[in-house]
């Protein structure tokens, strides 16, 4: 009896292990559709396209954040602070920061310049682990706490703070209605949308890298600094957000 008790409570477990794997899966699909597949079927419908690409853009923002974010927590760690945060319409971002001159400053620099993607893409695995671990609650505060920490002391152009303040908004209703299942599904969402963004932004800057060295980003400051080649860098940035996503994957499966 007591065997059986067990089995049931295994099989029990697996279950709901199983179906939440699925849940997960579903929502890295619905992210995908929408920041990277309504934008694509918009350029096929130019009457709603502007629309289409803005509510994808305004979901991917949450990965430009962090990333954004990652050069931020360098600039106070290595560097001489944050000046500022710019978030902007087309899912491209800008941290200012202060370092010190001459040779030492160069490796601050450095780092802050390496930070924004691997930051993104740990944010994107710390979220899938804490899911995995039912630790919704200290996902929701968390992002609340991050919103609310640009929203005072970083952020200062205009779309960037009405952006974050309909973030806030969003979170403050879903704290209002208390509802466990809102609050699982909205951090298995904002989970989902920091998988797909880390990985497809790192894509993307390694693509530019072999394009348009000269003008790739993050990629581009390392090679100014580093004199290695942009693409060595856009590699590295897309190579370990794949490992990353990889990473994350074996989590859920």
């Amino acid at each position: 009896m007591f065997a059986s008790k067990v089995e049931t409570y295994h099989f029990t477990k697996r279950t709901i292990a199983m179906e939440q794997s699925t849940t997960l899966f579903l929502f890295i699909l619905l992210a995908f559709v929408l920041t990277r597949g309504i934008p694509f079927i918009g350029s096929f419908a130019p009457s709603i396209n502007t629309l289409l690409r803005h509510i994808g853009r305004y979901f991917s923002n949450l990965n430009t954040m962090f990333h954004e974010d990652g050069h931020a927590l360098m600039g106070l760690i290595v560097g001489k602070g944050v000046n500022r945060i710019e978030l902007y319409t087309n899912n491209e971002g800008v941290a200012v920061t202060a370092t010190y001159a001459g040779s030492r400053g160069w490796l601050p620099r450095v780092i802050i310049a390496l930070a924004g993607y691997p930051f993104s893409s740990a944010m994107a695995y710390l979220f899938f682990y804490l899911l995995i671990h039912h630790h919704y609650d200290w996902l929701f505060y968390g992002l609340g706490s991050v919103v609310v920490i640009n929203l005072l002391l970083w952020v200062r152009n205009g779309y960037g703070i009405v952006w974050l303040f309909s973030i806030g908004l969003i979170l403050g209703g879903i704290y209002y209605l208390q509802d466990p299942q809102l609050m699982r599904y909205s951090m298995m969402f904002v989970g989902a949308l920091l998988l797909v963004e880390s990985l497809f932004s790192a894509f993307i800057i390694f693509v530019l890298s072999i394009k348009y060295p000269n003008d790739a980003g993050d990629a581009t400051s390392l090679k100014q600094l580093t004199h290695l080649s942009a693409r060595f860098w856009g590699f590295l940035f897309f190579a370990q957000a794949v490992y990353v996503a990889y990473l994350i994957f074996h989590l859920i499966y």
